[in-house]
């Protein structure tokens, strides 16, 4: 039996499993990132918290993957664009860092993404070969699912679908572009919006709901207070539903899926998952079923789907190269012999 670790690094948690090739958690860990402390501090405590589960498992592990909330370099194992990390983290060497300190294989791949491989392989999306997610929760992120293989694209950045514009020259997005779906349909856009109603007055029991402290809105609790009728909290939900529409509509005609998986906090909330459904539903006339009905489902993993899809993707990645050196031995003994 073989074992393997997932590390989901976040902006606040580092999240770690353990699994086996079945995709059974074994083992979970927490600990909090101290973004706010430099690279070097966040590398340190990746380090700490894979050696804490090495010590507590009773089994050694195999491989490592790591998510990253950003732009990597897969061919280099390199960083590209940290957007919401203080600090220079273009052209760190995180894979290399991680197996000379490890001494075990370690396998990068973008939170997003590795969330959506999670749901292909052990989650909703096991019977789709042909489906996209959108990981709605502080931004935006999103993977897509092509003859069933993760699609990555020419540079391993495929399906960054939280930046495809959805207003025009609409708000600055922290990628340097304007009016992408993440600045309009993410969980800090939906608490930017409910901090603007308060402070403009606006009749809404969100205001009691913090007891005037600004700092307590959440998503959560905007969806709360949505649920129970109140109308500005409600009217925020429904913008952040026809924004995702609009993108969902966008991903049809372009890249014709069987399913969309809404996975992150934000997409937790029913009412937002029963909005965008309708909001769908009066678009039909322009993308008609004739092209293909498409499934909105939320995901089935939450706060561990990108550390399940990272060791998911070490699992892959480990049995591909496994495959490759048996196959390169094989060509060796048959050149021998000739």
């Amino acid at each position: 039996m073989h074992y393997f670790m997932g590390i989901d690094l976040g902006g606040t948690k580092i999240k770690a499993v353990v699994i086996d090739e079945q995709g059974t958690v074994l083992m979970e860990r927490k600990t909090s990132t101290h973004a706010h402390l430099g690279k070097e501090v966040v590398i340190t405590r990746i380090v700490d918290l894979v050696l804490g589960v090495q010590k507590a498992f009773e089994y050694p592990v195999s491989a490592v993957g790591v998510t990253v909330p950003g732009v990597i370099n897969m061919k280099q194992g390199t960083i590209e664009l940290m957007p919401n990390f203080p600090g220079e983290w273009k052209g760190v060497a995180l894979e290399k860092l991680l197996k000379d300190i490890l001494k075990l294989p370690v396998y990068m791949l973008n939170d997003a993404r590795a969330a959506t491989y999670c749901e292909k392989k052990f989650g909703v999306a096991r019977n789709y070969n042909h489906f996209v997610s959108l990981i709605i929760g502080t931004g935006v992120g999103g993977g897509i699912v092509h003859d069933g293989q993760l699609l990555l694209g020419s540079r391993g950045t495929a399906g960054e679908l939280g930046h495809q514009v959805v207003v025009q020259n609409g708000l600055l997005c922290g990628c340097g572009n304007r009016g992408c779906l993440e600045t309009v349909a993410s969980g800090l856009a939906i608490t930017t919006s409910a901090y603007r109603y308060i402070k403009q007055g606006i009749a809404t029991s969100m205001c009691d709901m913090v007891q005037g402290d600004l700092n307590k809105i959440t998503p959560e609790m905007v969806d709360q207070a949505a649920s129970k009728g109140d109308e500005a909290a409600l009217e925020i939900i429904k913008s952040v539903a026809a924004y995702i529409c609009k993108a969902i509509l966008n991903l049809k005609a372009i890249l014709n899926p069987e399913a969309v998986i809404l996975g992150g906090g934000v997409a937790q909330s029913d009412l937002l998952v029963q909005l965008i459904k309708q909001e769908l539903e009066q678009h039909k006339v322009l993308l008609p079923d004739s092209v293909g009905e498409i499934d909105i489902i939320q995901s089935k993993f939450h706060d561990l789907s990108g550390a399940i899809g990272a060791a998911a993707w070490a699992i892959n990645l480990t049995k591909k190269n496994s495959n490759e050196e048996k196959q390169m031995i094989i060509d060796v003994r048959n050149s021998k012999q000739r």
